[in-house]
């Protein structure tokens, strides 16, 4: 039987989308034409990896969309490619990701979905003519790969016992 998304899991998506708004919004200043460099696209695959794929999804595509570029003035329709693409960075880890101890897969899944979020933004942004696909795909491949293969794999290692001492590993929770 499935488990159903409850009020922990609202409250974890809240938390997590203003970690990640507030940590993409820190360096929205260095930019690569339209996008923006990254070093906080980790904890989207984080966010799944510990709270499951929902929750690291909603929270990475509302930290994005509803603060990171709220606040930086770019909110609009050429956000949905953003929000579908963020998404994907925080669902993909956490729902493939079966064992959180395993490093080599965290790595791998979350640089698998950094390649899907650069798939939806370049797609979305060259679709409404503002860009070049290619170009968009190669920048967000750019900056979210390195941070989300080198950055999710230790900070899972780091928070992982302390999630589950706390009841709060998604994988755990009834």
């Amino acid at each position: 039987m499935a488990r159903k998304f409850g009020m922990l899991d609202v409250v974890l998506t809240i938390v997590g989308a203003v970690i990640y708004g507030l940590g993409c919004y820190a360096t929205m200043g260095i930019a690569i034409g339209f996008i923006t460099l990254r070093p906080a696209s980790f904890i989207a695959c984080l966010w799944g990896v510990l709270f499951g794929p929902w929750v690291g999804g909603l929270a990475a595509g509302i930290g994005n969309t509803f603060i990171s570029d709220i606040l930086a003035g770019w909110f609009g329709v050429g956000g949905v490619g953003g929000f579908v693409g963020n998404f994907m960075m925080g669902f993909i880890p956490g729902l493939l990701v079966r064992d959180a101890r395993n490093w080599k897969a965290v790595a791998l899944w979350s640089g698998v979905s950094a390649v899907v979020c650069a798939f939806f933004v370049g797609g979305w942004i060259a679709l409404m003519g503002y860009a070049p696909f290619w170009v968009l795909f190669w920048t967000v491949i750019l900056v979210d790969v390195p941070p989300n293969v080198i950055a999710t794999p230790i900070a899972v290692n780091y928070l992982l016992e302390p999630i589950r001492k706390r009841g709060l590993y998604w994988r755990e929770r009834k």
